[in-house]
């Protein structure tokens, strides 16, 4: 849970260097950070196994995280806003937006996808 929590800007453990982090601070997707949080979900499913009932303090910092990610995202490919992604292609772009709707959804539906049928 401490990978999670470097991404969620309420927490104390929160890091401007973590991967939502970077992405806030520089406009940069850091593949490496973004690993981090990616594996962090995947070890808290796990853990959690087929739980159904999930507390809040484990919900609410990765729906926000999620909320804000999927927010900047769309910002970026927006021609009105400001902020673009730097050093990413378009092809890159959507397929790592579709990787993170992926995992993240996996964890709220309590079906992680399995890593191979990923792309990127």
């Amino acid at each position: 849970m401490d990978e999670i929590l470097r991404n969620f800007a309420w927490s104390d453990k929160y890091s401007d260097e973590s991967f939502s982090g970077l992405l806030h601070e520089t406009s940069h997707w850091n593949d490496s950070e973004y690993f981090k949080l990616e594996d962090a979900l995947y070890t808290l499913a796990d853990k959690l196994g087929s739980e159904t009932s999930l507390p809040r303090d484990v919900v609410w910092p990765i729906m926000r995280i999620y909320s804000y990610l999927m927010s900047n995202l769309s910002c970026a490919k927006d021609p009105n806003d400001f902020r673009t992604l730097k050093d990413i292609t378009d092809e890159q772009f959507y397929a790592r937006s579709e990787r993170l709707r992926l995992v993240f959804e996996g964890f709220f539906s309590g079906k992680m996808p399995d890593r191979d049928s990923l792309d990127y």
